[in-house]
């Protein structure tokens, strides 16, 4: 194992405990309706987060293997921003959170070396800007929006840090990268403990988001490292969601008061009443999504797997939403019999 990555393992197995120990002791069963500080476990995750990864800055000051300099504004400024994020959430308005979301994805994309782009030979620097500003705001809100169900999308963002994490064991983005990723993982895992069903401990959509972008800023600075095609796979569970749930709270006029209960876990949670099996099902995929994210490394074109992906998703997703028995959810047996039953029927409340 690569030394860089023994620590890793060591900053996860740090942040994991210590996280745990205080997450233990935060007296909330569930999000305040009133905002309270102290009752809040976002500013403990996101707090353990940065000094997690400032140790490992400090302690590694110079990483040869990065082909572009990791600056001290890569780990100081997502956090920031991040929260930002947060406090907008709280006072804002819908409005509001949407453009300064939008406007610090488009100055994190500013900040990254001139020679970067995601599609090179498609479109021109500034229009190449503005589409990874989008992915980010995506990112970003998208996982603000799984938190209907927390263990989601705590999983979605371990499943990211995990594949990173693996890329950089196999050479496929530098070591610092993964000890980064370790990092973030650690702490993601310890809220995992307590956001597994029946939840003990409950982030708001603010917060989920704010995390989202987080997690966007670093698969940036991943792909810079030319593993974007990689990066997007371990994300797609998530970009398929978040259309899913457009299409079914837009297309499909489902009349949710929120647009998290448009998402297919959320739906199925609560027609089929088994939200543990639900989180299991998607465990599955999210090990699927890193094994083809891993897999991408050795894939002559570096976007060869991700519409496989993203179509792969939708067809598990469909089985999982289909009329499956708490036993039988995921299960291979059944794939075949529930794969004709999707998404894109109409909402419970319009049948």
């Amino acid at each position: 194992m690569n030394e860089l990555l023994v620590y890793g393992v060591g900053s996860l197995m740090i942040c994991f405990a210590v996280l745990t120990f205080i997450l233990y002791r935060v007296p909330n069963d569930i999000f305040p309706e009133e905002y309270e500080f102290h009752l809040d476990p976002f500013w403990y995750i996101i707090g353990i987060m940065f000094l997690g990864c400032s140790v490992v800055y400090i302690v590694f000051p110079t990483f040869p293997d990065m082909i572009h300099p990791y600056r001290y504004l890569n780990l100081f400024l997502p956090f920031v921003f991040a929260t930002l994020l947060y406090l907008v959430y709280i006072f804002g308005n819908e409005l509001s959170i949407n453009l300064v979301t939008f406007a610090l994805a488009l100055v994190v994309c500013y900040l990254q070396p001139d020679d970067f782009q995601l599609f090179p030979d498609k479109l021109a620097p500034w229009q190449d800007k503005l589409v990874i500003a989008l992915f980010l705001f995506v990112l970003s809100r998208g996982l603000g929006l799984l938190n209907g169900l927390p263990a989601i999308a705590s999983m979605q963002f371990s499943a990211v840090m995990i594949s990173a994490a693996l890329m950089a064991y196999f050479g496929a983005l530098p070591q610092i990268l993964g000890v980064i990723a370790l990092t973030l993982l650690g702490c993601m895992l310890a809220f995992s403990f307590f956001s597994w069903p029946p939840e003990r401990l409950i982030i708001s959509h603010g917060g989920f988001s704010s995390l989202g972008f987080v997690m966007g800023c670093f698969m940036l600075t991943s792909s810079t490292e030319f593993a974007d095609a990689s990066m997007c796979i371990a994300a797609s569970y998530l970009f398929t969601e978040v259309g899913i749930s457009f299409y079914n709270h837009y297309l499909c006029r489902d009349q949710a008061d929120y647009l998290y209960m448009s998402t297919s876990y959320y739906r199925t949670s609560q027609d089929e009443q088994y939200t543990l099996g639900v989180a299991r099902g998607i465990l599955k995929i999210l090990v699927i999504d890193v094994v083809l994210s891993v897999m991408q490394i050795a894939a002559i074109s570096r976007l060869s797997l991700i519409v496989f992906s993203i179509a792969l998703n939708l067809w598990l997703l469909s089985i999982l939403s289909g009329d499956t028995s708490p036993e039988d959810v995921m299960s291979l047996t059944k794939w075949s019999k529930k794969a004709i039953k999707g998404f894109f029927s109409k909402s419970p409340k319009e049948k």
